[in-house]
């Protein structure tokens, strides 16, 4: 492997000729730049600003030295160097500390207490404070619940008259500073149900020396990648690479060589076309990795659409299961007098041709399918939800009806998601238990059976989902149990199909949460939901903007409403996108690669593409992206 990585090197610079690496591929740089950038972490992903730990000083008290202690461990150089020193011995020597990380927001909040367990020798330091995130062992950052915390104990013993910690947690404590420092939050890359399109898993890797910052990662996420998927994420998607397998990783001088055992499995070339995609999507996170290498079993392959033996950045073995979900640039959606016009990239209008163009139904919501070939609206006359075509002269078909619908998505499949609020039904229902249960406040009711008004909430439903499959007849519920009891005002699925962000809460606290799709025999859900977005006081409108980054309408405390962008990975603050100037917002849109839209009370849409300057597009309501 050494020499075969010195020869990549030394080659690195000219043609990767057929004769020399029939299976050196180029890694794309191409494609839409906030695809496959963890979350907004591209130039930083090479750099690093070292910790100088202080290390315990002499005649330090029991508090001072877990302070201490906690500072230091944000240094994970010569595994853990800095934080044994605070240690025994024999502690030091044996201690391991576990793959989760602990969270919290800074030094100042947390509370140290002593306890002497033996005057003198030996003392007992209880730490406390509040849980900011988790990163859980398969590199998942998790925001903690609200009243979650920390609450750990350290035990500490006099040597040669300082101080030192005997026995400790095995999990790892960093303060939201130090994870800024020391993890780089990237993603892993998966395929969705079918095969046809990559899905972003964002992981938070950890950078453990100053030397070969690039060769560290790319060894850990190829590792992590080979792996399998996040716990969170693995119902959702599927891997091309074998169960068991595992990789090697060398880096030189901007090529990376993988060297991948297989096990037992068989490597055709469907397979072997998937997995490069999955590496290629992966490693181009790295922005000093221009090409790599692919083994199986030691022995360089030739890779699937190879031209000359070089596989290019455009190559369509790459593109064609780009992470974005869309192809091209797609027109956006919008209403002006009833009717339904399209708006390209160049801000062309156009009048969409049958029903929809024609008025013949009023829409009060409507979405367009990606392929752009189908609109779905709910009807203002009858609440009723309607598909129409959007080429030749079909009209509208009903597809669900009898309920109160409020927000539609169209996903990777073809099929239509529609959310229903129970609300209306569910206050009917409160009051009909409250004229059936006469009994007084405080008393007891006299057979036994009237409900406490928690239970009576709990056992009552705001929200159902439902899933009109493409080609069928039938509409299906989906399983949602975490959302049934909670208002959900939208519902955006991902282009991929395999999550879905929701809107949830009031309209003046609404809060995002995103969870997974899970597909079965005869079903589908909706669970796992996490929340993101959580600087902001409250959010009004979202939309995918890409496969790891939300669009949203939202404000701060105190701040004006404007939009923001919202990655993933589920830590950091939001990032302002601007506001309109001299009209509310109202609705958001976003697509890869093309500029936010969002509609007005005005009824004008303005457009964004720089993220700092909004300006009047078109006069319409409720701009739409495919989707």
């Amino acid at each position: 492997m050494i020499g075969r990585a010195s020869r990549i090197a030394a080659v690195a610079g000219t043609a990767c000729l057929a004769a020399v690496l029939s299976g050196c591929a180029t890694v794309p740089t191409g494609g839409p730049t906030f695809e496959g950038r963890g979350g907004g972490v591209s130039g930083q992903v090479d750099t690093f600003t070292r910790l100088l730990p202080a290390g315990p000083q002499p005649g330090w008290g029991e508090n001072a030295l877990v302070r201490g202690f906690l500072k230091d461990m944000g240094s994970f150089e010569e595994n853990h160097a800095a934080a044994r020193l605070y240690m025994t011995e024999e502690r030091s020597e044996v201690w391991q500390p576990s793959d989760r990380v602990l969270v919290y927001e800074e030094m100042d909040a947390v509370r140290f207490d002593v306890e002497a367990v033996e005057e003198g020798r030996t003392a007992q330091v209880r730490v406390r404070t509040q849980l900011y995130a988790t990163i859980r062992p398969d590199g998942q950052y998790v925001a903690a619940q609200q009243g979650e915390t920390i609450d750990v104990l350290f035990d500490l013993a006099k040597v040669d008259g300082e101080w030192r910690i005997a026995n400790l947690p095995d999990d790892i404590l960093l303060s939201r500073q130090d994870v800024d420092r020391v993890y780089r939050p990237l993603n892993l890359y998966y395929f969705n149900r079918d095969m046809s399109t990559l899905v972003p898993d964002p992981v938070f890797l950890p950078v453990r020396s100053t030397v070969d910052i690039t060769g560290q990662l790319a060894q850990h996420l190829v590792s992590m990648l080979v792996q399998g998927p996040t716990d969170w994420l693995a119902p959702a998607v599927r891997t091309a690479f074998p169960e068991g397998a595992t990789a090697s990783v060398d880096y030189s001088s901007g090529s990376v060589v993988v060297d991948l055992s297989p096990g037992s499995a068989t490597v055709d070339s469907g397979r072997l076309s998937d997995m490069s995609a999955q590496l290629v999507w992966t490693l181009k996170q790295l922005p000093e990795i221009q090409e790599f290498t692919l083994l199986v079993g030691g022995e360089e392959v030739e890779l699937p659409g190879a031209e000359d033996g070089v596989l290019q950045a455009s190559s369509p073995n790459w593109n064609a299961v780009n992470p974005a979900g869309l192809a091209g640039s797609p027109n956006a959606y919008f209403v002006r007098d009833s009717q339904l016009w399209s708006l390209d990239v160049d801000q062309h209008e156009t009048l969409v041709p049958g029903a929809a163009g024609q008025g013949r139904v009023l829409l009060e919501e409507h979405a367009v399918s990606l392929d752009e070939s189908r609109v779905a609206g709910v009807s203002a006359d009858d609440g009723s939800v309607r598909v129409a075509p959007l080429t030749g002269d079909g009209d509208f078909t009903t597809v669900l009806d009898g309920g109160d619908y409020t927000s539609l998505s169209w996903d990777r499949y073809g099929n239509l998601w529609v959310l229903e609020d129970l609300s209306a039904e569910a206050e009917e229902s409160r009051q009909e238990e409250d004229l059936d249960d006469d009994t007084e406040p405080g008393g007891t009711p006299s057979d036994g059976s009237a409900r406490s008004d928690r239970e009576r909430a709990e056992g009552r439903r705001l929200t159902r989902l439902w899933l009109v499959p493409d080609g069928a007849e039938d509409p299906v519920e989906v399983h949602a149990p975490e959302l049934a009891e909670i208002p959900v005002t939208e519902l955006r699925l991902s282009r991929d199909g395999t999550r879905a962000a929701v809107l949830t809460g009031p309209a003046d606290s609404g809060q995002v949460l995103v969870g997974r799709v899970v597909h079965g025999e005869a079903s589908v859900s909706l669970q796992a939901f996490l929340p993101l977005a959580r600087d902001l006081a409250t959010v009004t409108g979202l939309s995918w903007r890409g496969s790891d980054q939300l669009a949203v309408l939202g404000q701060k405390d105190r701040g004006a409403v404007q939009a923001y962008l919202v990655s993933l990975n589920g830590s950091g603050e939001s990032t302002s996108a601007g506001a309109v100037t001299g009209a509310d917002m109202k609705t958001i849109t976003a697509a890869p690669g093309m500029p936010l839209l969002s509609g007005t009370e005005e009824d004008t849409i303005s457009s964004s593409s720089d993220r700092l300057m909004w300006r009047r597009a078109v006069e319409g309501t409720n701009p739409v992206y495919p989707g």
